[in-house]
């Protein structure tokens, strides 16, 4: 597993075991929640400022983003559930 797809795996998972969407991240790193999708498939290269955005908004130290993510197993979604659509910066589409 290369370094860009073990930081997108240990992102999700960091995420999902803090019950938090990618839409909630997105907000609190202050980037689009496309963006965060494109992260966590390993398809975006993240910067040295945006990983500790993203440490910050989900709570851990950016180096947990480097653990070894073989130690735990693939990281199950959350559960859709009716949200209300926002545009960027959390605010409701009218």
């Amino acid at each position: 597993m290369g370094s860009r797809q073990l930081i997108a795996r240990n992102i999700r998972a960091i995420r999902l075991s803090n019950r938090i969407s990618q839409e909630e991240l997105a907000l609190g790193a202050e980037i689009d929640r496309a963006y965060v999708s494109g992260l966590e498939r390993g398809l975006r290269n993240p910067t040295v400022d945006l990983l500790d955005r993203l440490a910050e908004a989900l709570s851990v130290k950016t180096i947990d983003f480097f653990a070894d993510a073989m130690i735990t197993p693939k990281p199950k979604a959350l559960p859709r559930g009716r949200r209300q659509k926002t545009k960027s910066r959390g605010r409701p589409i009218e």
